[in-house]
């Protein structure tokens, strides 16, 4: 299959892939400099879904709450999540 783009078409292609990639780019680096995120974030960045990061939280998962806002510590989620590993006998 082959598509053909008019060089208006391939110029506004471009245009959306670089901007899509810079975005993704610029929240990264954000996030990777924030120790604390919000769900959304939190989620992303242990690659789980939002509703996965809720049902943490119900186990035991360490959440700061401050002014009814919930944010999530990555070291903090990183050393529970530790204490929740255990070995695998084959």
């Amino acid at each position: 299959m082959e598509i053909k783009l008019d060089a208006e078409q391939e110029r506004d292609l471009s245009t959306h892939i670089i901007n899509l990639v810079k975005g993704s780019v610029k929240q990264a680096i954000s996030s990777e400099n924030k120790p604390y995120l919000n769900r959304k974030e939190i989620a992303k960045y242990f690659g789980a879904a939002d509703s996965t990061i809720s049902y943490w939280a119900t186990l035991g998962m360490p959440v700061a709450v401050i002014d009814g806002r919930k944010l999530y510590g990555k070291q903090s989620i990183t050393q529970w999540l530790k204490s929740k590993e255990k070995a695998v006998k084959s």
